[in-house]
């Protein structure tokens, strides 16, 4: 039987794609069709036909703040309704890029400090909003063994980056797979392309040349951005492994129901 693809295309959603497949330290394999990761879904055309695996999501749980649902309202199509979760996390450094676009006409592209920026934001997510991702872990563990849950924010690639590391980490998985995952973000928003794109549109606002490779951290994502992360949490707790257990509440015992859920063989 043919591997399912990991990157999925669904009408009018970013990111969107299933985690299953991985082997964990255990010798067991994360299962297709239950955990998926996106951007938003405020845009979604599709139908149970284009859209088939959305339809058998059951848990939604969303990073985004209240401002961002204003802009992306929440909605789903008649035939989908799956149990919603607001979980707001912080740290996507919004205010910062809207001031950046503000400034665009009277200074040149800050490209060091755009990716600062992202490195300031992947440091300050799982520490300031520990108690988000915590939410996280309570709502998966609470859910019922065939829940399928989808988790994201609005471009699916920092916060629910974030997040998909840490589950992957509680659920054994090796990182070398958790940094592969996570840098898939590049390959689901086809990073070139859209960087040009964006890049083009950067340099008509600014009336000057924006190289594309100076907005990739609008669009994708880094090794470093990951690293920056777990040396924040390593800082405040010890190690990845503490923080999971003392900050996140994932005991051994939880540890053992999360892969139960999510893992098979």
């Amino acid at each position: 039987m043919p591997t399912p693809p990991r990157i999925i295309p669904m009408p009018g959603v970013k990111n969107f794609r299933d985690m299953g497949g991985y082997k964990v330290a255990d010798g067991r394999t994360m299962r297709w069709d239950k955990l998926y990761r996106s951007g938003h879904w405020a845009e979604f055309t599709g139908t149970p036909e284009t859209g088939a695996p959305a339809y058998g999501i059951t848990t939604v749980i969303d990073f985004r703040s209240d401002v961002e649902k204003k802009r992306h309202p929440v909605g789903w199509p008649d035939g989908w309704a799956p149990a919603y979760h607001a979980t707001p996390i912080g740290g996507n450094a919004a205010a910062w890029v809207q001031d950046l676009y503000e400034r665009l006409s009277t200074s040149p592209f800050p490209a060091k400090e755009l990716r600062d920026q992202f490195i300031l934001a992947f440091e300050t997510i799982p520490v300031a909003n520990a108690d988000g991702l915590k939410r996280f872990f309570d709502i998966i563990l609470e859910g019922k063994p065939d829940d399928r849950v989808l988790f994201h924010c609005t471009a699916g690639k920092d916060r629910t980056g974030i997040a998909g590391a840490l589950l992957m980490r509680a659920l054994g998985a090796s990182e070398p797979d958790i940094t592969a995952d996570f840098l898939m973000t590049n390959d689901a928003v086809d990073l070139p392309a859209t960087s040009a794109m964006i890049a083009e549109r950067l340099s008509e606002k600014a009336g000057r040349a924006i190289a594309p490779d100076d907005v990739h951290p609008l669009v994708g994502v880094e090794p470093a951005f990951l690293d920056a992360a777990y040396a924040s949490i390593e800082r405040a707790t010890g190690s990845v492994d503490a923080y999971l257990e003392d900050t996140l509440g994932l005991t051994p015992m939880r540890q053992a129901r999360l892969r139960d859920l999510f893992l098979e063989g």
